[in-house]
């Protein structure tokens, strides 16, 4: 599972949460159960999946998650960045770290 597919499954408040209160260089778990299912249809068992998810990747996507946020959310940083870029001298170093968050944000949706 990719930290991107982590977000997705559990949102953002709960990501940040356990961010917040897990020690650095932590890895998060996260499973899946799927239906073993009968040719009738009937559940005769579980597959579980444990997935492990970099802590450094989730708060990457973190950091770009309160970017974008501080910028007042998705549609006004790409409005933001869209201006700078028509601007005579943009501010290249801006355009290419807010247009990265907001890729990683969507990327969470």
């Amino acid at each position: 599972m990719k930290a991107t597919d982590f977000v997705k499954k559990h949102g953002w408040e709960k990501v940040i949460e356990a961010l917040k209160t897990t020690p650095k260089n932590y890895n998060f778990q996260s499973t899946d159960v799927d239906p073993i299912l009968a040719k009738d249809g009937a559940v005769i068992g579980f597959n579980c999946k444990v997935h492990t998810i970099s802590s450094a990747a989730v708060k990457l996507l973190v950091e770009s998650y309160e970017l974008v946020e501080e910028c007042g959310g998705l549609t006004k940083a790409k409005e933001r960045v869209s201006q700078e870029e028509r601007l005579p001298s943009p501010n290249i170093f801006y355009v290419l770290v807010v247009s990265s968050a907001i890729d990683d944000v969507e990327a969470c949706q």
